[in-house]
């Protein structure tokens, strides 16, 4: 064990691990992963809840990476990686005039057009699309006469490709959950660097930056086809936490404190119960009943 004046578990502030402790209770045989969707959806209305039959089938992610995942692993020619980038362009109207543009056969020339001259440079295999440059984007939307909302969705388009959901659950008969699990920090928003946000703040417009809640609906809706139910997980609610999506719905928000008492710890090693009951960055809450207190402190 680590020589410390006291345990770590005591004062670790990552929240991975709790989202890793979280993934870990969501996983177990049990009530757990209904009782988490029940807490959801009593923050949806009726006609956004989820399904909480056939739990047997489920399937929870950490570090949901679809995207780069298949395309390093299912996408290995160019042909299929460049067939993937224009049927992708063909389900956002905004790009859909990108998916029969007659691009470049060469894959030099055709990096070019998403990296600039870097991508030239780059002869053997097409680029992956996290890896392109605004600046590139920019000239694209021009070119093609795409406006300031095209360069935002060729934007959007890129960062899908890099973003990576703490946890995702996928759910028979039901859109997919997408948790953001924050512990001490705010939602992110796009684009990030000094020279990007000038770029992208003279085509678009400031008020126009892209929330991270705003990209993981895009990523499931456009580009996997499957619009997915975002909720935010953290110790304090936001104003950017009930901000509106794609879609219109609002991202509810569910404190770890809720959470963690009402979720049945008792199958768990004791660093589980330890760790949640102990760390004190976690915010707690007295459980609302005996049972409740008894499956969060028993070991």
């Amino acid at each position: 064990m680590l020589a410390a004046d006291k345990p770590f578990l005591r004062f670790v502030r990552e929240e991975r691990v709790f989202c890793a402790a979280l993934a870990h209770l969501l996983m177990e045989a049990g009530p757990n992963l209904s009782t988490f969707l029940d807490i959801v959806n009593s923050r949806l209305s009726p006609d956004r809840r989820l399904s909480t039959r056939g739990m047997e089938d489920a399937e929870i992610y950490l570090e949901f990476s679809y995207l780069r995942d298949d395309w390093y692993e299912l996408r290995r020619k160019n042909d299929e990686k460049r067939t993937r980038i224009l049927s992708l362009f063909a389900r956002i109207p905004s790009l859909a005039a990108l998916s029969s543009a007659g691009f470049p056969q060469e894959i030099a020339e055709f990096n070019g057009r998403f990296m600039g001259k870097r991508g030239l440079m780059i002869t053997k295999d097409i680029v992956y699309p996290g890896q392109w440059t605004t600046g590139a984007l920019e000239g694209l939307a021009q070119d093609f006469g795409l406006g300031g909302e095209g360069f935002r969705d060729l934007c959007r388009f890129k960062w899908a490709f890099n973003i990576k959901p703490d946890l995702v659950a996928l759910l028979p008969g039901s859109r997919p959950l997408c948790v953001e699990a924050k512990l001490e920090s705010r939602l992110a928003s796009y684009p990030v660097g000094a020279q990007e946000c000038a770029r992208f703040d003279r085509v678009v417009g400031p008020r126009r930056r892209v929330g991270q809640i705003e990209l993981q609906q895009f990523m499931f809706e456009k580009l996997l086809d499957t619009p997915c139910q975002p909720v935010v997980i953290g110790a304090r609610a936001f104003e950017q936490d009930v901000a509106i999506g794609d879609d219109h719905g609002v991202t509810p928000f569910v404190g770890w404190a809720e959470i963690f008492a009402r979720l049945d710890l008792r199958s768990s090693i004791p660093f589980v119960r330890r760790l949640l009951s102990e760390n004190e960055i976690l915010p707690r809450q007295q459980p609302r009943s005996a049972a409740g207190r008894t499956r969060l402190q028993s070991g």
